[in-house]
């Protein structure tokens, strides 16, 4: 008798054991931010313009003003609007509108740029690929702060393939 009640408490000291030891099957790992949480989570900073695979600040009589872009400070809103700020020939200039990402979020829709496709998403880097044309080459220049006819000089008056690097 004695044996069965020291194997009986065992087995309840194991079974115990077992149960305390045990982590519930739940992760306490916070879910994947979502594209939006990702892209409305902070300031995104200009940091790189390439027209026709070529950096700007490489490029004769543009390059001298590359750095105006790496002057924008552009941040998204949860409300699908969205503030970008820069300086150009010493004025800052502040734009304001909407945007919104495509069904399967491979391009994103921004307000006076039209549809970018988005290169590469990171929560550190954001790059965005376009292709613009000769009519819409002043909204470049401005964003650049240089006379938008020496894009056209360096592009042959044809569509410019750009891309715009952003960086937290």
């Amino acid at each position: 008798m004695h044996s069965k009640n020291f194997l009986l408490y065992l087995a309840l000291l194991f079974s115990f054991t077992f149960l305390v030891s045990c982590d519930d099957d739940d992760d306490d790992t916070p879910p994947e931010p979502t594209n939006t949480e990702i892209i409305t989570s902070g300031e995104w900073k200009g940091d790189k313009v390439l027209l026709n695979s070529i950096d700007v600040a490489n490029i004769p009589g543009i390059g001298a003003n590359a750095n105006t872009f790496q002057t924008l400070r552009l941040t998204f809103k949860e409300d699908n609007t969205y503030n970008a700020i820069f300086e150009a020939n010493g004025q800052e200039q502040n734009f304001e509108g909407t945007w919104e990402f495509n069904s399967d979020e491979s391009a994103i829709t921004v307000e006076s740029l039209g549809e970018l496709d988005i290169k590469t998403f990171t929560p550190d880097n954001l790059d965005l690929t376009t292709s613009i044309n000769p009519s819409n080459i002043n909204l470049i220049g401005e964003i650049l702060g240089i006379d938008p006819r020496l894009i056209a000089v360096f592009t042959g008056g044809n569509d410019v393939q750009a891309e715009m690097r952003f960086v937290r």
